[in-house]
């Protein structure tokens, strides 16, 4: 498979350390670093649902949307809903793991063989579907996976820094035109070099390209991705991941059709192949669909503004 210049090592240069949660975690931290990993986690767990029951508005969301799944009892699966949004908050601050080894543990790759063998770079599609960090954990694992996101520690953490040069990362800041536009064109360098590099389908930004209508609400495919696939024509290879008991589990599916230079139909085909992927992951697991169920969630919330997948 051909990786890129660019690229130092499959690892490179980031370290779990690196990684911050939410903005209102950031004090706890250190506290909950220093704990043992199970009562940080659990903690979180606790944390995450006695403040979705204590918020109405939140526990109405959940029972609303796990009504709407018909998946047995509400009450059930809303409860489930929140006690994964502490362990998704967990696993965005990476609490409990502490090296990168710790995070290869109980972590099932299914479809590598998908992109094994590519001559050329490609597109890993990624949605704020189950638990966040799986660049981050194919990295871990070997793959040479570039991040991208906001990163909006890498604004204050120089370790980020080399990162950063060497394009095992890339920022897509928000708000600042120019920097998402710098950060889109690095993007576009490493797929012609043959990178791997992930990038999120949804969440808050961007323009809307279409919807998947689902069970409970839509989810908002966004435009950027579909853009940068048509501008570098490249393979984009749909990945979904969900926890199954104590595992991690990342599926990476066969790659969309190839892209059409007329841009309504290539976003119908798109449409027309992601749809079904989406569908069945909601279907299967529905407690993990956080953003889903709270699409928008408020200003002061720890989770505000969708995390980086």
């Amino acid at each position: 498979m051909a990786t890129g210049t660019a690229v130092v090592s499959a690892r490179g240069t980031i370290v779990p350390g690196m990684f911050g949660g939410p903005g209102r975690l950031a004090p706890w931290l250190p506290m909950l670093r220093r704990l043992p990993a199970p009562v940080a986690r659990q903690l979180l767990v606790a944390l995450a649902v006695g403040d979705g029951v204590a918020r109405s508005g939140r526990l109405h969301r959940a029972l609303s949307w796990s009504e709407d799944q018909h998946a047995g009892s509400k009450w059930s699966l809303a409860l489930r809903l929140l006690a994964n949004h502490g362990r998704f908050v967990a696993d965005e601050a990476m609490i409990g793991i502490p090296d990168v080894d710790t995070l290869q543990r109980d972590v099932i790759v299914h479809g590598a063989e998908h992109f094994e063998g590519l001559t050329s770079g490609g597109l890993l599609l990624g949605f704020h579907l189950g638990p966040p960090r799986t660049a981050y954990v194919l990295r871990a694992l070997g793959y040479p996976v570039r991040l991208t996101g906001r990163l909006e520690g890498a604004r204050e953490d120089e370790r980020w820094d080399e990162a950063l040069k060497t394009g095992e990362a890339v920022r897509l800041p928000t708000g600042a035109p120019r920097g998402r536009a710098e950060g889109l064109h690095r993007i576009r360098t490493l797929l012609r070099q043959g990178g791997l590099v992930y990038l999120a389908g949804d969440g808050p930004f961007g323009r809307e390209a279409f919807r998947i209508d689902l069970p409970g609400g839509p989810l908002v495919v966004r435009l950027g991705w579909l853009a940068m696939r048509r501008l570098a024509r490249v393979p984009t290879f749909p990945v979904f991941t969900y926890r199954e008991g104590g595992r991690r589990v990342i599926v990476i599916h066969p790659s969309l059709p190839q892209p059409d230079a007329d841009s309504d139909r290539d976003t119908a085909q798109c449409q027309a192949a992601l749809t079904p992927l989406v569908e069945s992951y909601v279907r299967r697991y529905p407690d993990q669909c956080r953003y889903l169920a709270f699409p928008a969630w408020e200003p002061d919330d720890p989770s505000s503004g969708a995390p980086d997948v």
